[in-house]
């Protein structure tokens, strides 16, 4: 097995090198290109910032097969024994009205085996392009932020209990819009009177969730569930949780196997407590 520092050491070179062609690319990064594996157009920075993760990848020659947004999958080595997440734009949205201003980024993790269970992780980062903030974890180590030159610890907020004052959510109830989808009706219409919003990223609010910025994310699982592969060992190494309606946390699930022909709604929160409250209000 390669040293956990190796490989994080490549995944940050990787991420550190999609935002170097984000910054190439300029607006050129913004011209259309074709379509993906699911069905979105995929813009030049998209192609080219998952290229330059790849190439990285390969230099270093990590085992890896690699489930990837535009490339589709990779396998790097004769005999892969890793299994690497790649979204290479993940907020396409933001980055083509706001490029340089928005917020977006690059999201990458590598878990053991070919076959893993999400507690299988051995890193998980993301590159927030614009502040040039890299976000990222490795198995037992935490997780951390590198900005200006710094490299920090990062946490989840503390909370236990949902509160209509204090607490925080993002709900992507934008994908019910863009997919024509009813996913987060009852949700949006639960929690109407809390503090909610979007970023239309994933990674975006999974940063500021490890990072203490808000208590809960609530997402659903769809098109291979690459932000929540990638973002999950970030989430778990700063101590929240992530669950599903049940209150089930989705270490145990496999990542071949959970959610990948549904649109499961996932609980992402600071604490276990925190989760329990938010469903117990959700689900009665």
């Amino acid at each position: 097995m390669i040293d956990i520092e190796i490989i994080k050491k490549v995944a940050n070179k990787a991420l550190q090198a999609a935002r170097n062609v984000h910054d190439q690319l300029g607006a050129e990064g913004e011209r259309k290109i074709n379509k993906n594996q699911f069905g979105d157009t995929a813009l030049k920075a998209d192609i080219e910032t998952e290229e330059a993760v790849l190439d990285v990848l390969k230099k270093y020659n990590l085992p890896l097969k690699v489930i990837s947004e535009e490339h589709g999958i990779i396998i790097i080595g004769k005999e892969p024994r890793y299994l690497g997440i790649l979204d290479s734009i993940d907020g396409s949205g933001v980055y083509m009205k706001s490029r340089g201003v928005g917020r977006y980024g690059t999201m990458l993790a590598i878990y053991k085996g070919l076959d893993p269970k999400y507690n299988d992780y051995i890193y998980g980062g993301i590159m927030e392009h614009v502040a040039n903030k890299l976000y990222y974890a490795s198995k037992g180590d935490g997780s951390w932020l590198v900005n200006e030159g710094q490299t920090q610890s990062i946490h989840c907020r503390s909370s236990k209990q949902l509160n209509k004052q204090r607490s925080k959510l993002y709900i992507d109830a934008a994908f019910d819009n863009i997919f024509g989808s009813h996913v987060f009706d009852e949700i949006v219409t639960k929690l109407i009177n809390f503090n909610t919003s979007f970023t239309l990223s994933s990674c975006i609010q999974y940063a500021d969730l490890a990072n203490g910025a808000v208590d809960g994310v609530i997402e659903c699982t769809r098109k291979g569930n690459l932000e929540i592969a990638a973002a999950y060992p970030l989430i778990n190494e700063a101590g929240g949780v992530m669950v599903t309606k049940d209150a089930i946390q989705l270490g145990e699930s496999k990542y071949n196997e959970f959610g990948q022909k549904d649109h499961f709604l996932v609980f992402s929160a600071c604490t276990m407590g925190f989760a329990k409250s938010l469903l117990s209000f959700i689900n009665h």
